[in-house]
């Protein structure tokens, strides 16, 4: 997800796929091809991080695991954060 005028960039990252510190885990079998798929994955989202973090934009990374009422208030702590200048004169 993105909140372009709050400049803030959500992005949902699967357990597995991204190598999750509670339930990522290394497959058994094919190692030789899962382990350095799965580096580069890791690699590619701090390199996106930097990136966005860099061009001033606020990166939320949550897991698939995160209760969605917990990933909804990171999510709208970071649009609040930046939200009086991203809002501008907004009236309620």
């Amino acid at each position: 997800m993105v909140f372009t005028r709050a400049r803030v960039a959500v992005f949902v990252d699967g357990c597995f796929w991204h190598c999750c510190p509670e339930h990522g885990r290394q497959p058994g079998v094919n190692g030789g091809y899962w382990g350095p798929k799965l580096e580069r994955n890791v690699a590619r989202d701090r390199a996106a991080d930097e990136a966005l973090t860099a061009a001033g934009w606020t990166v939320v990374r949550i897991w698939e695991h995160e209760a969605p009422e917990e990933a909804v208030e990171r999510i709208i702590a970071a649009v609040d954060a930046v939200a009086p200048a991203s809002r501008g004169a907004r009236t309620e």
